[in-house]
């Protein structure tokens, strides 16, 4: 099974020597692609703290439309990169806020406590201002016709023309720009596997 062999793959990231008592995996590529899922797969058997993209996306204050013509910019990387990168560096407890972007709020504060693994899931996690912070970096695949089944079956039409229109198009000048697939340690096509 596909699972079986991230998890055999996990393990063997974490059994590697890299000089510190913790591992952080990122895990990109493009939406609907399996990464969430993944991770709520591991999230037990890890006991890791997963981090995701989702919660660094900019408030409507930083979309401004220089910043949004730069790829893989209309997330708040210097944020997530600042206030949790830098953080686990330093190896002590430490919080930081989720943005919500529906709302347009942050959550209260989370406490994140010294684990053995900690994972970077979604879309711009790959984002080269943030890569040289990993001891390895996933990228999750789909074909576009099952990329675009499940996006229909989980999204509402209105939210489906988000992703096709304005937020794919997005990625995947991200992915060009920085040639993010070629530069991961691991590619995982997940057509078949959620």
């Amino acid at each position: 099974m596909k699972i079986d062999i991230l998890r055999t793959l996990i393990d063997a990231v974490m059994s590697r020597d890299n000089g510190r008592d913790y591992t952080i995996i990122a895990i990109d590529g493009p939406s609907a692609t399996g990464k969430t899922s993944f991770c709520e797969l591991i999230a037990d058997r890890y006991k890791c703290e997963i981090f995701h993209m989702d919660d660094f996306f900019l408030t409507e204050e930083e979309k401004t439309e220089e910043r949004l013509s730069v790829p893989g910019n209309n997330v708040a990387w210097e944020r997530f990169r600042a206030e949790v990168l830098e953080k686990l560096e330093a190896g002590e407890p430490f919080k930081y806020q989720k943005y919500n972007c529906r709302t347009k709020e942050f959550y209260p504060s989370r406490t994140v406590r010294k684990k053995k693994l900690y994972v970077v899931e979604g879309v711009y996690s790959h984002h080269p201002e943030l890569e040289k912070f990993y001891d390895y970096k996933m990228f999750f695949d789909v074909t576009k016709n099952t990329q675009k089944e499940r996006i229909l079956k989980r999204e509402s039409e209105r939210k489906a023309q988000l992703y096709f229109n304005e937020w794919i198009p997005m990625e995947d000048k991200y992915f060009e720009a920085y040639n993010i697939r070629a530069k991961a340690n691991f590619v995982f096509d997940s057509s078949k596997a959620f």
